[in-house]
């Protein structure tokens, strides 16, 4: 039986017949695109058609010969088309084409040419923070657990298995040491993907691992928190830069230490930045472990990881003579840049010194320099500064560098040395290494510095090792 549903008829409405019948031939040849790109090439207008074409004007006509309908319309339908249709049939479906290709294309007086920024924004683009009356959820502050069973080998994924918080209120209430924190920001130099870094590196659980020098789980000496990630906007580092900032000061005034898993190495600038914030410029030492010196002074953005370090010390964010860079090689550690490092004051330690001194002798430099630092200290690693053997998803990766040893040894004796008021480690991208070492070592340098800080906690010095460990004592 009939349907006896009424079709409208839209050449009646409001919308002129020509420009439904082109919206109509518009939606046609949208299902007909797909892998047409580049066929122009192969198209070869068959003889016995060409006369089909004799009576059109030139533009339309030179439309079809040079395959110019090839994105909108396969060759065999043209074909068909040609052979079925009559000369005014034909030339309505051509500049029908025709219109739909002058839609699509892009016509400099007419579309953007680039997709502009909200310059008018007083906020930060990619959302905004709950009030403070929809954070009472029926709870008293303070870390709480999202695991199913006692031991959180399964369940949702947190940094070391540890119990989350959400708010500063949280951190406080819970006397938090550390508050681990993802910042996924993905638009700087190099390879991609430092935005999946927070993400699996919490999935892979190797990060709460025993102090083997003093046998201290620091999971029991410290309290750790997973408190989320801050909220970054990839189409803008700009707009991330200020959002993050106010992030990290908000977490450092509860008196928990951040410690920030990236995302690109842009967020050492607003990391330490936040620090500041709450400590005061020039109150902290930084080292930073890095193949790139991040310290460019020409660039055309105004914040990425090429020069990162340069703006904490243009600013006097940090200054030069309490920062230490380790690691320094590749095309961006120029004659010209560290003559600008030194002579701001900055102590840097490049490959060439590591592989002429060997590392234990920078290391021991590195000590002895750590002492006309301030007593607290922010560390940041770029896991660019470690060899591509032990750790390859690297964004900015560059051969001959440090091995995992050198680098978690030394950033566990620092950890242990200073008061830790921020930590950070930085453009690990994951999708480039399957085998997830790269993951696994870039946890092992995030426990260095918890294990640290247990230790220092604890009352232990820097390099003192737990009889047990050191030796069975059955000779």
């Amino acid at each position: 039986m009939p349907s006896t549903i009424a079709t409208p008829d839209i050449t009646r409405s409001a919308f002129k017949p020509r420009r439904v019948h082109r919206l109509r031939t518009l939606a046609a040849c949208a299902l007909l695109c797909s892998g047409l790109a580049g066929a122009a090439e192969n198209w070869q207008l068959p003889d016995e058609l060409s006369s089909k074409l004799q009576d059109l004007p030139s533009g339309e006509r030179n439309f079809v010969v040079n395959g110019s309908f090839l994105p909108f319309m396969p060759a065999r339908q043209m074909e068909l088309e040609l052979a079925s249709r009559d000369a005014a049939s034909m030339q309505t479906l051509i500049t029908d084409l025709m219109a739909v290709a002058g839609e699509m294309g892009y016509d400099a007086n007419r579309d953007m040419g680039a997709m502009p920024l909200n310059l008018t924004s007083t906020g930060f683009n990619s959302g905004i923070l709950l009030p403070a009356i929809l954070r009472d959820d029926k709870r008293s502050p303070g870390p709480f657990s999202v695991h199913r069973y006692l031991f959180p080998e399964s369940g949702i994924p947190t940094f070391a298995g540890a119990p989350v918080a959400v708010w500063p209120e949280d951190l406080t209430a819970g006397s938090v040491d550390v508050a681990i924190v993802g910042i996924p920001s993905d638009m700087s130099s190099g390879r991609r993907n430092a935005e999946a870094g927070p993400n699996v590196m919490r999935s892979l659980n190797t990060i709460a691992e025993l102090d083997i020098q003093t046998l201290i789980d620091p999971m029991k000496a410290l309290t750790v928190v997973d408190y989320g990630d801050f909220r970054v906007d990839n189409m803008s580092i700009e707009r991330s830069v200020d959002h993050v900032t106010d992030m990290v000061a908000e977490t450092s005034a509860t008196n928990a230490t951040p410690m920030m898993v990236g995302g690109d190495t842009s967020i050492l600038y607003p990391a330490v930045k936040g620090v500041a914030r709450n400590h005061g410029n020039g109150s902290f030492g930084l080292v930073h472990f890095s193949a790139h010196p991040d310290a460019r002074r020409d660039a055309v953005h105004t914040i990425s990881d090429d020069q990162a370090l340069f703006m904490l010390l243009d600013e006097g964010i940090v200054n030069g003579s309490d920062m230490i860079t380790v690691g320094l090689r590749g095309n961006a550690a120029t004659e010209t840049t560290l003559q600008w490092l030194k002579d701001s004051g900055v102590r840097y330690h490049t490959m060439a010194e590591v592989n002429r001194n060997g590392y234990g002798a920078v290391m021991d430099r590195v000590v002895n320099e750590l002492i006309s630092l301030p007593e607290q200290l922010f560390v940041s690693i770029d896991v660019s500064v470690i060899d591509p053997g032990d750790l390859v998803a690297a964004g900015r990766v560059s051969a001959n560098g440090l091995s995992i040893n050198d680098v978690t040894s030394t950033v566990r004796h620092l950890c242990a040395a200073r008061e830790i008021v921020g930590f950070e480690i930085t453009d690990m991208a994951p999708a480039l290494d399957f085998s997830r070492l790269s993951a696994l070592n870039s946890n092992a340098v995030l426990n260095a510095c918890l294990v640290g800080m247990a230790a220092r906690k604890a009352g232990f010095a820097p390099d003192e090792i737990h009889p047990l460990a050191l030796d069975h004592g059955q000779d």
